[in-house]
């Protein structure tokens, strides 16, 4: 193996690895909404259980429950985060697609350079869905 296929395929490799990072990142992001958005509908569920027991749904009226009062800031804390982490994962898909685009381009300028370079595969959970 030449010295110049060594250099491409280590700078192929890095590209590999930032792709699966990237990736790594958006799947982490997408776990942490669907976890807030399960943890936002068992508070919903247990604010509507208080207020059935108490009687009261009006959560102006002096004899609210208070468990129901934190469970409901509760709740909106959670949706102020899945709004944030959805920022978060825009970006984080730009990325993904920005990082493709590198790898492409980098394998097409090998392959310019008159370099054939095997690659590992990706991993599997990682791969496009495309």
């Amino acid at each position: 193996m030449s010295i110049r296929q060594r250099e491409w395929e280590a700078r192929l490799r890095l590209h590999v690895f930032q792709l699966e990072e990237t990736r790594r990142q958006v799947g982490d992001i997408e776990l942490m909404i669907a976890d807030f958005r399960n943890k936002q509908k068992e508070l919903e569920a247990a604010i509507r259980m208080e207020e059935e027991q108490s009687g009261i749904s009006d959560p102006k009226d002096v004899r609210y429950p208070l468990s129901a009062l934190d469970m409901r800031k509760r709740h909106a804390n959670l949706g102020r985060s899945i709004e944030d982490l959805e920022k978060q994962l825009q970006i984080a898909m730009e990325r993904v697609r920005e990082a493709e685009e590198e790898l492409e381009s980098a394998r097409e300028a090998a392959q310019r350079d008159g370099v054939e370079v095997t690659l590992p595969p990706m991993s599997p959970a990682l791969r496009p869905s495309i």
